[in-house]
């Protein structure tokens, strides 16, 4: 994979080749680092993984306003972008139609040529990106959903394919393997098979919930559509607030029934499983990243007991704020 950052106050790209470091290859996992910080472009902080079937990425980007990356990534590749913060629009040197990213989402796409360039309207994103190889695609995934099909026709017609129109929703399992995916715990042969393992299970995930977006007929129309962003913007804006079903239904002139349903075809989650993980990962941001105290923590949120955060904390995670904050 290949990088530069394209500004328009210069003639040509800024290659960053360079500011990608080796660290180590071991039983054909080779890990890479590219890290670059400029005042005129912007910082890059990822990791890269590359084996012979895939290329993982994954890290915060943050560029100035008018400047965009560039990349080309493996010649002929399907390629698994998941946005975990931010907003991110992707222009394909050889794919006609603008690709766009909002937080939470995730895509796939069979490219044969892979440059392309990305703007991020927001300035910053977390990203997490995989590409497999399109031989090894097409002979390990079998063509049980219409997904999984158009693409490996993509890849035997060499044209290339998007999945689905609408972007998937990136949802509390799919966060705890990309989690367990960058926090690969083992080494040498292992870390490779665990590596292979997880990233067909993602992907898994991934087909199954675009081929239900796809089965919903594109949200049955506009108007649901448009309804499930708007609840989703709304309760991005305010987590620290206790909503009904009732009074969410009221603010957006509608009922309770085409609330949960336009929300549930959108993202493939409930209204507040999502809003709970959304508390969820911003306690975490503040106890791990901010170095909160869980008492503030436990306040900010609107918990009447530091036990009873504690409890839906260890719920979601696995284990409690305490050890959060020392991670």
């Amino acid at each position: 994979m290949h990088f530069s950052l394209i500004s328009p106050k210069q003639s040509s790209p800024l290659d960053l080749a360079g500011k990608v470091k080796f660290i180590s290859a071991k039983s054909k996992v080779q890990e890479l680092a590219l890290n670059f910080s400029n005042g005129e472009y912007g910082a890059l902080d990822c990791k890269l993984w590359v084996t012979p079937c895939s290329t993982l990425m994954f890290g915060d980007i943050q560029l100035q306003p008018d400047i965009k990356l560039k990349t080309e990534m493996p010649e002929n590749s399907v390629n698994f972008p998941f946005l975990l913060e931010g907003e991110i629009s992707t222009c394909f040197y050889n794919y006609p139609q603008k690709q766009s990213l909002a937080a939470n989402s995730h895509n796939a796409i069979h490219l044969t040529q892979t440059e392309g360039e990305h703007q991020l309207p927001t300035g910053k994103v977390k990203t997490f990106h995989m590409s497999l190889r399109s031989d090894y695609f097409f002979h390990t995934f079998c063509s049980e959903d219409k997904i999984t099909e158009a693409l490996k026709k993509s890849i035997d017609t060499q044209i290339p394919e998007v999945a689905s129109t609408l972007p998937g929703h990136i949802n509390a399992e799919m966060k705890g393997i990309i989690s367990s995916i960058c926090n690969n715990p083992f080494e040498g042969e292992m870390k490779k098979m665990y590596l292979e393992i997880k990233t067909l299970e993602l992907i898994g995930l991934q087909m199954y919930e675009l081929g239900n977006l796809s089965k919903t007929g594109n949200l049955r129309d506009k108007k649901h559509q448009d309804l499930a962003y708007s609840i989703k913007s709304f309760l991005e804006s305010d987590i620290t607030s206790t909503w009904t079903l009732e009074g969410l239904a009221k603010k957006f002139g509608t009922n309770i029934q085409t609330l949960k349903t336009s929300f549930k075809a959108a993202f493939n989650t409930g209204i507040f499983a999502y809003y709970q993980q959304l508390r969820m990962d911003h306690a975490l941001t503040m106890l791990r990243d901010q170095h909160v105290a869980i008492a503030e923590v436990t306040e900010w949120l609107g918990y009447s007991h530091q036990n009873h955060f504690s409890t839906a904390f260890k719920r979601h995670f696995g284990y409690p704020p305490s050890v959060a904050s020392f991670k």
